[in-house]
């Protein structure tokens, strides 16, 4: 009988730790899923995105990319919230701003584009000049 119930004990405590956030599993749902995109395997990669989002919801780059994998499906609605999620863990992550005012630009929505183009570049995107060249006029 003691011996069940320390088994039982160690298994329920093992079990709530394995149901929790898991950064590294995160991380590597991440990483795989980065690997996918770059291979244009959209779909493979939103699932592994899902998954790492999944063991850590607070995995602000997941969001982000995940973003980028709806885009390239045509799928901008998904791609702005997971891009304003990554944005609302994270507010000074300057990739989703740029990305946001790319779907503006692309959109004709000049003003919103500059609006995003101008905070990307505020938090850190490096070479914006291009992009921000006629925002003198938004």
């Amino acid at each position: 009988m003691k011996k069940t119930l320390i088994f039982a004990s160690i298994a329920l405590a093992f079990l709530m730790v394995s149901c929790g956030p898991n950064p590294e599993k995160s991380r590597m749902y991440l990483d795989n899923g980065i690997d996918y995109l770059y291979t244009s395997q959209f779909d493979e990669a939103i699932e592994l995105f899902d998954k790492a989002i999944k063991y850590d919801e607070n995995n602000y780059e997941a969001y982000y990319f995940r973003g980028c994998a709806y885009s390239n499906n045509f799928k901008n609605d998904q791609a702005f919230k997971d891009w304003n999620k990554a944005i609302e863990i994270k507010p000074d992550y300057a990739d989703p701003y740029f990305n946001i005012g790319l779907i503006y630009r692309r959109q004709n929505d000049y003003a919103m584009a500059c609006y995003y183009f101008k905070l990307a570049e505020k938090y850190g995107r490096q070479n914006m000049e291009d992009y921000l060249k006629f925002c003198e006029y938004y």
